[in-house]
């Protein structure tokens, strides 16, 4: 009987982390729709591949801004009323993308769109920790985070094909509307199961530190900073991708939009299938050795910015090789996110996980907001993206010796005491 119970008990966990994933899946089918559709985007308003990548810069800068504070709201407001609130923000503001006659208006609505993009990630990260126990917590949050691999294909490879039919704005206006009916999917059927505990830690009386003294604890943990590094490596990395991918394989390697956003919806697939597979390698490879997977991936990511650069772009490859390649990529690059998410999330208690979760954002954010008009620029200046993956291949690369160096020693100090 007692067997029959636990087994409901988890069975509705992961109904519960699934239903969670749907906020990842509608917000990055819109975001990474509207990036693959920057090609004909950029026809329309006669922009330069530089000032295509400011739209991540905008989508970022907002949400580095307001992170911690989006962490703190998320453990005042819980799972459920951060999910609604952020997702429901992201596809009104969406919307308004597919209206605006100017490039410039597009800017200014997405810096607002990563304000309300801020709110989803801790929400998610909070929901991960409340229901998932420790043992399962990298799979379950490689699941969960792989969700935004799902709707990052959805929006690639749909997207662009309904802006080639109908017009890139017709297109958005559709992921929008998705993004609406997840709101009200997420209102009806996210009801977690209460208890008594978890009631009581989402309490504001319960939490009486204040943000600075909270910030303040977090940054004296050495080994905490390291980590965040890693987070500037898979915001480099990713936003590079997801910033430039289409107008990659539409200018250098001469494939039409349509292919463009398949190409990148496949890296996204491997997002998918390579966040919970990351998580299941570092539980029960690594035996939950966090440090090892995530400087494993950086590695992998490395390589694989330095094979882009001096062969992909070099020697012709048929188009099922490129996909494929795609695929490796965001397996390999978005594999990262669960690691991360779930270290920095281990390192404080569960009241903290929100604040920790927006100060941890911050890292990969930044690094968002800066890597994709430099890497756009690079690839201006050559008339090619080669030099790009080159160059963001050895940046990867120092970062990720550095986590290791600093990471072993930070737990050396840790292991001491």
């Amino acid at each position: 009987m007692s067997q029959n119970r636990q087994t409901a008990k988890e069975s509705k966990t992961w109904i519960l982390l699934l239903i969670i994933s749907t906020a990842y899946i509608a917000v990055f089918a819109n975001i990474q729709g509207f990036k693959a559709l920057l090609p004909l985007v950029q026809d329309e308003f006669m922009i330069s591949r530089a000032q295509v990548g400011l739209y991540s810069s905008f989508y970022f800068l907002s949400a580095v801004f307001i992170a911690v504070f989006s962490g703190r709201i998320a453990d005042y407001l819980g799972t459920k009323r951060g999910l609604v609130l952020g997702v429901g923000l992201v596809g009104f503001l969406i919307m308004l993308h597919s209206f605006s006659p100017l490039f410039g208006i597009i800017l200014i609505l997405a810096f607002l769109t990563g304000t309300a993009f801020s709110m989803i990630t801790p929400s998610v990260n909070k929901g991960v920790i409340e229901l998932s126990e420790p043992s399962k917590r990298s799979l379950s949050m490689g699941i969960v985070h792989g969700g935004g691999g799902l709707g990052g294909f959805l929006g690639a490879v749909m997207l662009p094909y309904l802006g080639e039919m109908y017009g890139w704005r017709t297109a958005i206006l559709i992921g929008s509307i998705f993004a609406l009916i997840i709101t009200f999917f997420i209102v009806k059927f996210y009801q977690p199961p209460a208890k008594k505990e978890d009631v009581e830690e989402q309490q504001p009386h319960k939490k009486t530190s204040s943000l600075k003294s909270d910030l303040l604890m977090f940054l004296k943990n050495k080994y905490l900073l390291s980590v965040f590094s890693m987070g500037m490596v898979f915001g480099m990395s990713i936003s590079s991708v997801t910033g430039h991918f289409a107008l990659y394989l539409t200018r250098d390697l001469n494939t039409t939009a349509t292919f463009a956003g398949l190409g990148l919806g496949v890296f996204h697939v491997g997002g998918i299938v390579g966040q919970p597979f990351w998580g299941y390698i570092n539980e029960r490879v690594f035996h939950g050795d966090r440090r090892i997977g995530l400087f494993l991936l950086g590695i992998l990511i490395s390589g694989l910015a330095f094979f882009f650069g001096l062969v992909v772009s070099r020697f012709y490859f048929p188009p099922y090789a490129i996909l494929f390649f795609s695929f490796i990529f965001g397996f390999c690059t978005m594999g990262v996110i669960a690691i991360y998410f779930t270290t920095i999330s281990e390192l404080v208690s569960r009241e903290y996980v929100g604040v920790v979760t927006g100060l941890a954002l911050i890292f990969p954010r930044a690094s968002t907001v800066i890597t994709p008009p430099v890497f756009g620029l690079i690839a201006d200046l050559s008339d090619a993206y080669a030099n790009s993956w080159i160059i963001l291949g050895l940046v990867v690369l120092i970062f990720s010796a550095g986590f290791l160096y600093f990471s072993g020693k930070s737990q050396d100090r840790i292991n001491e005491n």
